[in-house]
């Protein structure tokens, strides 16, 4: 008899996820209360598979949006997204993975975000002009949101092809590699890289208020440009292993 309800239960809730699944994608969004700066055209499709064909959010294309919902994540009370993003946008963002909501909130699962470094740059105040080539390549394998940015988060973050160019000189620093963690809701960094020109390691944190902290220190190489060498007596002088210390606080 408890068989014989539980499959009816069962039987019930997918059949209800197929139903509300199949309700067109723009009458949904139709639905939801504005957001403002967002901005979503072209929407096709249902709930359950479907598009949009540009986001767009604070003035700036964002791109293509495709959805795949996995209706027997809704028996877990969970709602889940394989999605597609990025093609068209105008800042060459691509990206793919799972997304979704459950009650404890938004998470991601499986994200890969690729996106040029320059794009990063543009948004970043600078004390100096600064050039950056090179991609970007965030990899997120579990992420879980809870005030003010995360319960989880297990990740990783790549600079390949990175160069940094200033009118006094330039830096090659190899590829650059960041771990992504979680601790007590701030986001938690360690970065480092080594090249013929500059090895470093820096531990950064972003806390709440948009608070961060960058500590670490960096050493020049063999190949470290002499124009920038000649900048470095502003930092006094290296301790006894040739190394640089950086200590930075601020908010974004």
């Amino acid at each position: 008899m408890k068989f014989k309800v539980l499959t009816g239960v069962s039987f019930g809730v997918v059949l209800l996820g197929s139903a509300v699944a199949h309700i067109p994608a723009s009458w949904v969004w139709q639905q939801i209360p504005a957001v403002q700066g967002l901005d979503v055209g072209g929407i096709s499709g249902t709930l359950w598979q479907g598009r949009a064909s540009q986001i767009r959010w604070q003035g700036k294309n964002f791109g293509r949006l495709q959805w795949d919902m996995h209706v027997l994540s809704l028996l877990t009370a969970r709602l889940q997204f394989d999605v597609r993003f990025g093609q068209g946008s105008d800042m060459n963002l691509t990206g793919r993975g799972l997304v979704g909501y459950s009650s404890q909130g938004a998470f991601a699962e499986n994200l890969l975000v690729s996106l040029p470094a320059r794009e990063v740059m543009r948004n970043v105040p600078m004390a100096l002009p600064l050039t950056v080539a090179g991609n970007l390549e965030l990899t997120v394998r579990d992420y879980q949101f809870a005030a003010p940015y995360c319960a989880e988060l297990n990740g990783a973050l790549a600079w390949s092809a990175a160069n940094v160019g200033s009118p006094m000189g330039g830096v090659n620093p190899g590829p650059v590699l960041a771990d992504l963690r979680c601790d007590q809701g701030k986001v938690l960094a360690d970065i480092r890289q080594s090249s013929t020109e500059v090895s470093s390691e820096f531990a950064l944190s972003l806390e709440p208020g948009n608070r961060y902290t960058l500590n670490g220190w960096f050493k020049p190489g063999a190949e470290f440009s002499p124009q920038l060498g000649q900048q470095l007596k502003w930092l006094g002088n290296p301790d006894p292993k040739g190394q640089y210390k950086i200590t930075y606080s601020g908010r974004f």
